[in-house]
C-alpha cells in the first residue's frame, strides 16, 4: 500500500503546531486547541497508529510474524535511542550555567528515570509513549487478523475508561522531574483506533470508515459547539461551560472532539488534496510528515534552547524567530529524504524524479 498524501500532510501540520507550542511566540495561541478541545498530539498519535498498521501488517502477510516483529522492534529501538539522545541533551542543557532550567534532580537520577520511561523531561513525551505502543503492535495486529478485534476494543475501552478515574496516573515525581504527562492507558485509545481503521482500510481496500450523512451532521454540530465553548473566554469573557481543561488524560470531551474532527477531515473530497499539492505550503507540510521522527527530534533540539532565551525578545523578533523555526523543520526532512534516496529506491519512488508516488484512500465523495 502506498503512502497517503493527506496523512503525511496532516502529520506535517501537527508537527508544526506542536513545535510552535513548545516555546513562547505570537503564533502559539493559533496552534493550540484552535478548533476546540482536541489538539495536535491527538491527531499525531492517531495517525501514528494508522501508519503503523499500513507499514507492518502487509509485511506480516508477505513474510510472516517474525519479519514483522523484527522490523517493529528495530523501529521501536530507533525511536528509543532518539529519546535517550534528547534526554541526555536535556540534562546537559539543565547543567549549563545560566540556562534557567530547574536543576533540583540529580543528573543520574534524571537519566535513569527517563530511560526507564518512568518520568519525563521537557517536551519529549510522545516518543517514550510511542515506543510502548509500537512494541505492542504485533500483538494487536495479530488479534485483528485472527478475528479478535472485538477483544482489543474491549481492552482498549476498559483502559481508557479506567484512565478517567486515575488508572495509569503517575503517583509520584522525583524532584526536578515532570510526572508522566501522557497517561498510556488514556492515549492508547487514539493509537489503537488508528490501527483498527488502518486495518479496515487494508482489508477492504476502502477507507476503513463507514459512510453516514447523519453522523457527519452530528460531528459538525458537536465540533462547532465544542469550538465555541472552548473560546467563550476569549470571545465573550465567559468561562467554558464544560470547564475546558488542557490536561490530556482526564478529559472525555477531548477524545469526542478529536473523533468528530477526524471524521470531518475524512469527508473532505480528495479533489482538495489535488489542489493542495499545487501549493508550496502544503507540499512543505507533506515533506515534514513523511519524515516525522527526524523533524520531531530536530524540533526538540531547537525549541529546548529557544524556550529559555526568547522571552527577552521583542514581539516582532519573536514572530520572526517562530517563522524561521518552522522553516528550519524542512532541513532534517530534506536531508533524510536525500540520504534515504541515495541509499535505496523504494517501491513507491519514481527513480527518475525522486518523488513519491502516492496512492489514496477514497473519501465518501469519491466512491
Amino acid at each position: 500500500m502506498g503512502r497517503d498524501w493527506r496523512v503525511d500532510t496532516l502529520r506535517g501540520y501537527f508537527l508544526v503546531a506542536m513545535t510552535l507550542g513548545h516555546f513562547p511566540n505570537p503564533l502559539a495561541p493559533f496552534t493550540e486547541y484552535t478548533f476546540g478541545y482536541a489538539s495536535s498530539p491527538d491527531g499525531f498519535v492517531f495517525l501514528s497508529g494508522l501508519v503503523s498498521t499500513w507499514v507492518y501488517l502487509p509485511l506480516r502477510q508477505r513474510h510472516g510474524d517474525s519479519a514483522m516483529v523484527s522490523k517493529v522492534f528495530r523501529r521501536a529501538g530507533t525511536i528509543y535511542l532518539t529519546h535517550i539522545a534528547l534526554l541526555a541533551l536535556a540534562i546537559l542543557v539543565a547543567l549549563y550555567p545560566g540556562a534557567g532550567v530547574h536543576r533540583a534532580a540529580h543528573p543520574l537520577q534524571t537519566f535513569v528515570s527517563g530511560s526507564l520511561l518512568w518520568n519525563q523531561v521537557g517536551f519529549d513525551r510522545i516518543l517514550p509513549m510511542y515506543c510502548v505502543f509500537l512494541a505492542l503492535s504485533p500483538i494487536v495486529l495479530k488479534q485483528f487478523t485472527e478475528g479478535r478485534a472485538w477483544l482489543i476494543g474491549v481492552i482498549s475501552t476498559g483502559l481508557w475508561v479506567g484512565a478517567q478515574f486515575g488508572l495509569g496516573d503517575s503517583r509520584s515525581s522525583a524532584a526536578g522531574l515532570d510526572p508522566a504527562t501522557f497517561n498510556l492507558c488514556a492515549w492508547q485509545a487514539y493509537f489503537v483506533a488508528g490501527q483498527y481503521i488502518g486495518y479496515g482500510a487494508l482489508r477492504s481496500q476502502a477507507s476503513g470508515v463507514g459512510k453516514s450523512r447523519v453522523l457527519l451532521a452530528a460531528c459538525v454540530v458537536v465540533s462547532l459547539l465544542l469550538m465555541v465553548d472552548r473560546h467563550l473566554l476569549s470571545l465573550w469573557g465567559m468561562s467554558p461551560l464544560l470547564g475546558f481543561n488542557g490536561h490530556p488524560d482526564h478529559n472525555p470531551v477531548r477524545f469526542l472532539d478529536a473523533a468528530c474532527l477526524g471524521y470531518l477531515i475524512w469527508w473532505i473530497p480528495r479533489a482538495a488534496d489535488m489542489a493542495a499539492m499545487k501549493l508550496r505550503f502544503f507540499r512543505f507540510l507533506n515533506l515534514l510528515g513523511g519524515h516525522s521522527l527526524q523533524v520531531f527530534a530536530f524540533s526538540m533540539l531547537i525549541t529546548r534552547f529557544e524556550a529559555h532565551s526568547i522571552n527577552t525578545f521583542s514581539p516582532v523578533t519573536k514572530l520572526i524567530v517562530a517563522l524561521l523555526t518552522v522553516l528550519s523543520l524542512g532541513l532534517p526532512a530534506w536531508f533524510h529524504r536525500f540520504f534515504r534516496e541515495r541509499r535505496t529506491r523504494g517501491p513507491n519512488t519514481d527513480p527518475w524524479s525522486g518523488r513519491i508516488r502516492y496512492r489514496y484512500l477514497p473519501s465518501p465523495t469519491t466512491r
